[in-house]
C-alpha cells in the first residue's frame, strides 16, 4: 500500500482520495487537463508510468490521475516497472501490452524485409518511396543501396555485387534520361509554382517507369509505430522467418526496444514463451513447405497480369439490408430478415441508398454492416504494385508466394518511347542469371533478392466491402502509380459486376484514362498549400510584401 500520509499530492476524502493543490500543480506537467473528464498524458509523463496507471484501472475505481499520484508520483518508474512486470510477466495479462507504444526505425532494410516488417495489422508503417527518390546514390563506402546477404560464400557474394552494380548503373542512366525525356516532351510551365510541381511530377513519372528494374534487395528505411504487443508480435514473426536478414533484424529490434520498454518484452525470447511460439511457426512452415514440394506441380512459363475474384458473399447484395437496420432496431437478426422480406423491392432500395449516405469525399464511408460482405482476390502482377497494395491494414488473409522470375515482366510504354528498352531488358537478363546461380547453389530464400520490382508474383487477400470503399477510391486516384491503378480498376469492375449497387456507391473511384502527368495536380495542390502555410507563418510585416 502506498504511504498516503507522506504524499503531498493526495489526501483521504471519505472512502476516496482528493487531489491536493500540489497534486494539481504536479499534474499540470503530466496531463493536458488536471480536472476535466478528458485528458492526454504528455510532457514529463513517461509512457511506462502512464501505462502502469492505466493497468490499475481494472482494480481501482478512482480517477486515473488519483491512481497516478497515489501510486507512482513519488516512487517513479521503478515502481511502475514493477507493476508492469507483475501484470505482464507473472500474470500474463497481454492487454496491458496494448497500453504503451513505441516508435522505431529500421534503416537499410531490403525490400524483401520491408514486407516482413509490415506484415502485422496492428501497427503503423511509413517507408521511403520509389516514386520520389532516385535510388542511384551511393553510401560512404561507394556502394549502391542494396542488401547483400551475410551468409553467401565469397565467390557468390562477389558475383552478386557485380550483378547488382551493373543493374544500378543501368538504372541510374535510365531514370535520369527518362526524366529528361518526359520534361522535353511536356515543356516547362510558366509560373514558379507550376515549375516546382512540374519537376516533382516529371520525376515521379520517370521513377514510376524505371523502378521496375530495381532489385528486391534495394535498401529502404521503414518507420514503425506500434503497441508493445504489436512490436513483440513483429519480433516473433521475424524470429520465425528462414531469411537471415529477418532474424538478425528481429534481434536488433528486441535489443533496442528493451532499452525503452523492457518490462513489456521480458517474455519475448523466453524458451517457454517466445521460443515456443517461434518454433511452432517455423516448424509449421517447414512442414507445409515440404508437403507442397511433395504433392504439388510447379507452374511453368510466364503468367499474364490477372485479377481474379475467387469468392464473394453475399450472392445478392440486398441481403445486407436487414443488417443495415440492425443497430437502429430492437429485433434479432432472424426477425429483421423476416420483416425485411415483407418490404417491397423499391423500399429496400431506399434503405440501401440511405445507408450509403450523401458522400462528399472518399473519407465519407458507409456503416459497419458493409463489413459483413467479403471478397477474396487473387492477383498476379509485378512486385512493385504488390509492395504498394500490401501495406493496407484492413485486409484478411494477405499472403504471397515466394518471389521468383518465372512469371515474366512487362516493358512500360514510356520506356519504349524513350528508346530505353534494350538497357531495361538487360537488367532483367542480369537478374535472372543471378537468380539461377543462387538457386543452383542452394540459396532458395536468398535468391529472392535477385528478383526485380518488375517481375510478377501471385498473392491473395480478402477485403470487406467497407474497406473496399477506401481501397478502391484511394488506389485509383490519378496521382497513384499506373501499375496498381490498373489492378484496382479491374478489381472495381469485378466487384461491380457481382454487387452493382455497392460498385456505384463508390463514387470516388477514378475511371478516367491516365493523364500525361498523373501527379501534376497533386504536386500543384501541395505547392499551393505550402505557399499558404509559409505566408501564415511569416512575420506580420512580410505577409503583404
Amino acid at each position: 500500500m502506498p504511504d498516503r500520509k507522506s504524499n503531498p499530492y493526495v489526501k483521504p476524502d471519505g472512502e476516496r482520495l482528493a487531489i491536493t493543490n500540489k497534486g494539481h500543480q504536479h499534474l499540470s506537467g503530466l496531463v493536458t487537463d488536471s480536472r476535466g473528464p478528458v485528458y492526454a498524458f504528455y510532457g514529463k509523463a513517461s509512457p511506462l508510468m502512464a501505462a502502469a496507471a492505466m493497468a490499475r484501472l481494472s482494480r481501482r475505481g478512482s480517477d486515473m490521475r488519483e491512481i497516478y499520484l497515489d501510486e507512482f508520483a513519488q516512487t517513479g518508474e521503478a515502481d511502475a516497472s514493477g507493476l508492469i512486470h507483475r501484470v505482464v510477466t507473472a500474470y500474463g495479462d497481454d492487454s496491458v501490452q496494448q497500453l504503451v507504444g513505441l516508435h522505431l526505425v529500421v534503416e537499410d532494410a531490403s525490400n524483401l524485409l520491408t514486407k516482413l516488417l509490415e506484415w502485422g495489422r496492428f501497427a503503423g508503417y511509413l517507408e521511403q518511396s520509389t516514386r520520389y527518390i532516385y535510388f542511384d546514390e551511393k553510401d560512404r563506402q561507394g556502394r549502391y543501396k542494396y542488401y547483400t546477404p551475410a551468409n553467401l560464400d565469397s565467390r557468390l557474394s562477389k558475383q552478386y555485387r557485380a550483378a547488382f552494380d551493373e543493374i544500378f548503373n543501368l538504372y541510374s542512366t535510365m531514370v535520369r534520361q527518362l526524366t529528361d525525356f518526359v520534361r522535353a516532351k511536356t515543356g516547362l510551365p510558366e509560373t514558379e509554382r507550376e515549375q516546382v510541381a512540374w519537376r516533382g511530377a516529371t520525376r515521379a513519372q520517370a521513377c514510376d517507369a524505371v523502378r521496375a528494374v530495381l532489385p528486391v534487395a534495394t535498401k529502404s528505411t521503414v518507420g514503425i509505430f506500434g503497441s508493445a504487443q504489436a512490436i513483440e508480435s513483429l519480433i516473433l514473426h521475424l524470429f520465425s522467418e528462414p531469411l537471415l536478414e529477418a532474424r538478425i533484424t528481429g534481434q536488433q529490434i528486441l535489443t533496442e526496444a528493451r532499452k525503452v520498454i523492457p518490462a513489456f518484452l521480458e517474455r519475448t525470447d523466453r524458451p517457454d514463451r517466445g521460443g515456443a511460439i517461434t518454433a511452432h511457426r517455423a516448424q509449421t512452415r517447414s512442414a507445409i513447405q515440404n508437403l507442397a514440394s511433395q504433392y504439388l506441380p510447379t507452374a511453368k512459363g510466364p503468367q499474364r497480369e490477372s485479377v481474379k475474384l475467387l469468392q464473394f458473399w453475399p450472392t445478392d447484395e440486398m441481403e445486407l439490408v436487414p443488417h443495415m437496420l440492425f443497430a437502429q432496431s430492437n429485433l434479432s437478426t432472424d426477425e429483421l430478415k423476416k420483416a425485411v422480406s415483407k418490404i417491397s423491392p423499391k423500399d429496400r432500395e431506399t434503405i440501401f441508398e440511405a445507408y450509403m449516405g450523401q458522400r462528399l469525399n472518399r473519407r465519407h464511408k458507409p456503416g459497419r454492416a458493409l463489413e459483413l460482405a467479403h471478397y477474396l482476390w487473387e492477383i498476379t502482377a509485378d512486385y512493385g504494385a504488390f509492395r504498394d497494395l500490401q501495406r493496407h491494414r484492413v485486409v484478411d488473409s494477405f499472403e504471397w508466394q515466394r518471389l521468383g522470375i518465372g512469371y515474366g515482366y512487362e516493358v512500360p510504354q514510356l520506356v519504349k518511347e524513350a528508346r530505353l528498352e534494350a538497357p531495361f531488358r538487360r537488367c532483367f537478363k542480369i537478374s535472372e542469371k543471378l537468380y539461377g546461380v543462387l538457386v543452383e547453389a542452394g540459396y532458395l530464400d536468398e535468391a529472392q533478392y535477385a528478383v526485380l520490382f518488375g517481375h510478377r508474383l501471385r498473392y491473395r487477400f480478402m477485403l470487406n466491402a467497407r474497406a473496399a470503399f477506401h481501397f478502391h477510391e484511394l488506389r485509383t486516384s490519378p496521382q497513384g502509380h499506373p501499375g496498381y491503378r490498373r489492378i484496382v480498376g479491374k478489381m472495381h469492375q469485378l466487384l461491380s459486376d457481382v454487387h452493382p449497387r455497392l460498385g456505384r456507391a463508390m463514387i470516388f473511384v477514378n475511371k478516367d484514362e491516365d493523364p500525361e502527368l498523373t501527379r501534376l495536380a497533386a504536386e500543384l495542390a501541395t505547392q499551393y498549400k505550402l505557399e499558404k502555410l509559409e505566408l501564415k507563418l511569416a512575420p506580420e510585416g512580410k505577409r503583404h510584401e
